[in-house]
Order: C-alpha cells, then structure tokens, then sequence
C-alpha cells in the first residue's frame, strides 16, 4: 500500500471519530435538555394564527418554553391541542392561565402563562401524564369575537340616523329655519320700537329707583318718630290713668285695621294681576302721571313728619293733655 492510500484511510478515520463525538454530544445535550424540560398541554378555544411549532412559551413575559406540537383535539374539534415543554426551573402553579400574543410586529404569536396568587399548589406534570394549562381567550380574540355584534350595532344606529332624515323630517326642519329667519327679519324691522320701549322702561326704572329713596327717608322718619313717641309714652305713663288703657285699645284697633288693609291689599293685587300686566306693556305713560303724584304725597309726608317732629309730643296728645287751660 502506497502512501497515497494510507493517507486516505488515516483521514477517513480522523473524519468518522470527529463525527461520532459530535453525534455522541449532540445526543448527551438532547438527553440532558430533554431530562430538564416538563410537558404541558393546553387547550384553545379559538383560532392559533401565527403560533407554530417551536414558538416561544413564556412566563409573564420570560421565556420558559417552547411549543412541539400543534393539533386538533380528537374528541371535540372546537379545541386546538398544543403541546409544549417548560424548563423545570419554572414551577407552574394551580391559578395559572395561557393566552396567545402577537409578537411585535411580524404577526407570529407565542404563549403567554401567568395569574397564580402566592402560595397556590404546584401543577404536577409528567411524561406519561402531561398535565394541562387552562387557557382564556386573548385580547384579539375577545375582539374579533365582539366584532359583529359591534357591526350590528352600527348598522341599527345608521338605519336610525337614516330613519330621522327622512324626507319628512327634513321638510319640517327646512320649515323651522324658514320661520326662524322671518322671526329674525321682522325683530330687524321693529328695532326701533323695541329701542323705544327699552328707553322708556329704563325711564321708568329710573324713577322707581327715585320714588324709593324718598320712601326709605319717609320710612327713615317714621322710625325716628315712633321711637320719639315710645320714648314720650313711657314718660306719659305716669299721667294717663284709665285713659291710657283706652288708647292702647284705640292703637290696637288701629294695628289690626293696618293688618286687614294689608291683606285686602294682597287680594286686591292677586285680583289685577291682569290689569297690572296690561299697565306694564301700555301702562307706562299713566305710571308716570303716578309717579308726579306720588312726589307729591311724599313732600306731604316729609312735611307732616317735619311738623311733628319739631311739635314733638304735643302734636298727638294736646287733644288730651292741652298746655294752656283756655278757661
């Protein structure tokens, strides 16, 4: 045999031990990850677009697993079986739950597992007995699932919309926006009259204001001479006897007759509610021929309260009590 020869075989065998070692390896890693990874199953209910064999498992956002089988289960097709491997350094719990998730922006999906509370059992798994993950619809899929309901929904709000613009309801819109604007165009055509009327309220106004600052100071008055006459009837007391008593009956008298013209007052006012609203739409120039008058029984006023005043007591007492005896 040649050298040529010897070198060819050398090298074929040098080539089948690298090869045995690496397939020798390759099935010690295989073994060893397999030994380290649990089976699970779980069970959908809707569609796993995007999700294929060797997609990601993870937990709460971790990557735990990776799914090695996609299938229909065989007793009730409504349900995707999908079966996948965890590492058994992550423990799933009783209270966990799958969902699928799109992956960025490739449209893949991948399995999404979380929800167990703190001290929840452990979900025992085997080989032999894999054990399964319940699952809850995705977030897509309760959309997608909605959707049509969703469809319906705007199809009956459009078919309403549609119903309210009919043509009837539109003619009776184009209607009220005609007699809007024949509103508008007649208050523009009496703008001056209304000027006018606004002006002579304002009038009226004016004078109101005035007529009760001169009763506030009748009343003012009034108020300083009851208390001017409080302070000479208890100065008086001591001189009226059996007198006095009959003129506390007469004022008494006089209150409840005060009492029962006020209350005719109220009716008679209840009674003309009409005749006041005529008086202030067309009234306004009688008001003012009132308001004279009502200066002057004001300057009347101010001009007994003066008299009395400057009299003081005797101006009610001397038909009682006179200063000088004329006899």
């Amino acid at each position: 045999m040649d050298s040529k020869g010897l070198n060819f075989f050398i090298g074929l065998f040098v080539v089948a031990g690298v090869s045995s070692i690496f397939i020798i390896g390759l099935w010690l890693a295989r073994k060893d990850t397999a030994e380290d990874m649990i089976p699970y199953e779980v069970f959908f209910e809707e569609s796993v677009s995007g999700l294929s064999v060797g997609s990601k498992v993870s937990y709460r956002g971790i990557r735990i697993g990776s799914v090695t089988y996609i299938g229909i289960k065989p007793d009730n097709p409504q349900f995707v079986l999908v079966r996948v491997i965890i590492s058994k350094d992550y423990e799933i719990k009783k209270g966990d739950v799958a969902s699928l998730k799109l992956e960025g922006i490739t449209g893949s999906s991948y399995i999404d597992i979380g929800g167990a509370e703190q001290g929840s059992a452990i979900l025992s798994s085997t080989s032999d007995s894999p054990a399964t993950i319940p699952s809850t619809k995705s977030e897509l899929g309760k959309l997608v699932q909605g959707l049509p309901e969703l469809v319906n929904e705007g199809i009956v709000l459009v078919n309403r919309f549609s119903e309210m613009l009919n043509q009837e309801n539109r003619n009776q819109l184009t209607a009220i926006l005609t007699n809007a604007n024949e509103i508008t165009a007649s208050l523009a055509g009496q703008s001056e009259k209304i000027n006018a009327v606004l002006t002579t309220a304002n009038d009226t106004g004016v004078e109101l204001i005035a007529l009760s600052q001169s009763i506030n100071e009748v009343v003012t008055k009034l108020d300083s001479l009851v208390f001017t006459v409080q302070i000479t009837a208890d100065s008086a007391n001591e001189l009226i006897t059996s007198d006095g008593t009959e003129l506390v009956k007469e004022w008494q008298t006089t209150a409840q007759s005060l009492r029962a013209l006020t209350e005719s007052a109220h009716s008679l006012l209840d009674a003309n509610q009409e005749s006041l609203q005529y008086f202030s739409q067309d009234g306004l120039q009688e008001f003012t021929l009132f308001l004279q008058e009502a200066r002057l029984l004001v300057s009347g006023l101010t001009r007994v309260v003066d008299r009395i005043e400057s009299s003081g007591a005797r101006f009610l007492l001397d038909q009682y009590n006179p200063e000088i005896d004329p006899n």
